[in-house]
């Protein structure tokens, strides 16, 4: 869950230590618990090093104050802490007796006490607590018994247990190498140089092509000269993607937080996750001929509307007609908010294609007993598609021959790889605050259009669906989130009079049950408030227990979704002095609601879409009114690469 950065230039006119630096700046969201950079001085052809614990600003006011740090070689790291706590002495970068070597490592080793107890039997001293200094004084070993660098690199990597991305710069020969096994590793070249990061998001500047490393897949550069060699040792070609997303979407562009600026960029993700994959038949003059033509963003979509048939076209989905007949069921994994878009997308699965739908834990799959048919479509969602219990849970289907479909916001992330079945990619943009927005209400969506392809295919009739209906809202949506934006302040009103309140549950029915679960983990992730989420109908069975005057209740209250029953959880909370804040899409006659937010109607199964937007809000305001670290607060990180 650390976050890598490393450059190497073909001269020292611009400082390699300032590029990585300023490629940490975007990487921050990974960890911030202590950061470092280590550059080849070539003044003394020694590595020199700066750590420091804490933020980035700790390190950054060093370096911009002290050593312009005048070198064409240097690897960074920005670190979320898991052996030995976030000291200067634990940050890396990590060096190995000689000061030769210089690494930084993303992952866990498993088998760094094993190793560790070896390297110190032949004299190699360790000076961190740390997991990661082994791997440092594992090739210095190698070294020393005569092999090379990229030798001693390779076995090394064969001997490491667990998960590591590492970057390694050696001095005596000015070579870096980066090794991939489990979490991501980008590289770019352009102009002679080589620039390598954990992600795509400190490269963007740079170029708009990369190459994604592979697990078990190890890039030295010296001197212009990329090579891409296999743990076995055999060379691979290179592959390059290229990557549309905009270099200004990493900038905060005006808006005090990067979480703020995400919730207000959901309009145009929205569109973009829809506008090339819906598709209808366009008739050409009077004949029966037609074409398929899909909707168009940039024209008067209204004008689109008067289609009549409409079908969902999903370009780097590779299910098959075949697969879809001959599944019986359909299986999420994720985890976190993605977890929770999945409930809502197995609850659409069930709806409109009328197959059961399992949603499991990433973390709780991979050690259960599930069991898994070869007939199972199993999907994972992952915003970043390098989540690591999701990852191993996808492997596992994998095994079983089941087909593996991913719905991930990341081209070319590992889970990508893993889908033997194709990618729903969600096109919501680099998403930089820790807390996501963006890329949870585009997974909603992603998961609605999946459940619209496989019911082309299963032929499956829902009672009272109406096709041309729900794709006009579609189409809506964009317009409806900005309405809700535009009540900014109202929402913000309300957060003032509850920020203060230690407390919250949110409640909700159906398919918004997991929005009021999505909305109390986002209290708790940027204010540090305990919130629960709970389904409406259970609140009476344990948490009326927690009511009293002092406590906020988030309904989340829709008029086409057992609108009666959910107003009578609301009756029982009033009888028992709670306090009563509603987000609906109509306006209920109930007297005793302290704070009502109103949101636009929409189909039952893009309201959870609208539904979040107001508790992202809310969220974020009370963390501001609270003055926590909306953007990385305490504790967490953006990627989850390790258990």
């Amino acid at each position: 869950m650390c976050g890598i950065m490393g450059f190497y230039g073909i001269s020292e006119e611009e400082s390699a230590g300032l590029v990585v630096l300023k490629g940490l700046q975007n990487l921050e969201y990974r960890g911030y618990d202590s950061s470092g950079i280590a550059y080849y001085n070539s003044l003394n052809n020694k590595i020199e090093s700066i750590k420091r614990s804490g933020k980035l600003a700790n390190l950054s006011k060093e370096i911009l104050c002290g050593n312009p740090l005048k070198s064409g070689i240097a690897i960074g790291h920005i670190r979320w802490a898991t052996h030995g706590k976030p000291t200067n002495e634990n940050a890396h970068p990590h060096l190995d007796c000689t000061g030769n070597i210089a690494i930084v490592h993303n992952g866990i080793i498993e088998n760094y006490i094993k190793l560790k107890g070896r390297l110190l039997k032949n004299g190699h001293k360790f000076i961190t607590d740390t997991d990661s200094e082994v791997i440092a004084h594992l090739i210095e070993d190698y070294i020393l018994q005569g092999f090379s660098f990229s030798e001693s690199v390779r076995r090394s990597a064969l001997e490491m247990k667990g998960s590591f991305a590492v970057a390694i710069l050696y001095a005596p020969e000015k070579r870096v190498a980066a090794v991939k096994y489990g979490p991501p590793l980008v590289l770019a070249q352009k102009g002679g140089n080589l620039y390598f990061a954990s992600d795509i998001s400190p490269l963007l500047e740079y170029t708009g092509e990369v190459i994604y490393l592979k697990n078990s897949e190890i890039a030295y550069f010296n001197d212009g000269v990329l090579d891409i060699l296999s743990f076995g040792g055999k060379k691979v070609k290179k592959k390059v993607a290229k990557i549309n997303w905009d270099a200004s979407k990493v900038a905060k562009s005006g808006f005090s937080h990067f979480m703020q600026k995400e919730i207000y960029e959901q309009p145009s993700c929205i569109l973009d996750a829809f506008s090339s994959r819906i598709v209808f038949e366009n008739n050409i003059g009077d004949n029966k001929s037609s074409k398929i033509v899909s909707i168009d963003k940039n024209k008067n979509i209204a004008q689109q509307l008067a289609a009549k048939k409409f079908k969902v076209a999903l370009e780097d989905l590779r299910l098959t007609k075949k697969d879809v007949e001959s599944a019986q069921r359909i299986v999420f994994v994720a985890c976190g908010s993605s977890y929770y878009a999945s409930l809502i997308s197995g609850y659409i699965i069930e709806s409109l294609c009328g197959l059961p739908a399992i949603v499991h834990y990433g973390s709780e799959f991979r050690y259960g007993s599930f069991p898994v048919k070869n007939t199972d479509i199993v999907v994972g969602i992952s915003q970043s598609g390098e989540t690591a219990d999701t990852n191993s849970a996808l492997e596992l289907a994998l095994a079983k021959k089941a087909k593996v479909v991913s719905i991930c916001n990341v081209p070319g992330s590992q889970i990508t790889a893993i889908s033997n079945k194709g990618v729903i990619y969600t096109h919501a943009g680099p998403e930089i605050g820790v807390a996501s927005t963006k890329a949870f209400t585009s997974q909603i969506l992603c998961g609605l259009l999946l459940a619209l392809f496989i019911r082309q295919y299963n032929g499956f009739l829902p009672l009272g669906y109406d096709p041309s209906v729900l794709f006009k809202d579609i189409v809506e949506l964009p317009q409806k989130i900005e309405k809700i934006l535009l009540e900014g302040e109202k929402i913000r009103d309300v957060a003032k009079k509850y920020y203060k309140s230690p407390n919250f549950l949110y409640l909700g029915r159906g398919i918004l049950y997991p929005i009021a679960l999505e909305g109390a983990l986002k209290l708790k992730e940027i204010s540090y408030i305990h919130a629960e989420g709970y389904p409406a109908g259970e609140m009476k069975h344990g948490p009326i227990a927690i009511i009293d005057e002092n406590m906020p209740v988030m309904f989340l209250l829709s008029n086409n979704l057992l609108s009666s029953k959910t107003v009578s959880n609301i009756e029982e909370i009033k009888a028992r002095d709670g306090i009563i804040i509603t987000i609906s899409d109509y306006e209920p006659d109930i007297e005793g609601i302290s704070d009502a937010i109103k949101i636009p109607e929409t189909s039952l199964f893009l309201s959870p879409i609208l539904y979040a937007v107001p508790l992202q809000l809310f969220a974020y305001h009370i963390a501001l009114l609270k003055g926590t670290d909306i953007d990385q607060p305490r504790n967490l990180a953006k990627s989850v690469t390790v258990e």
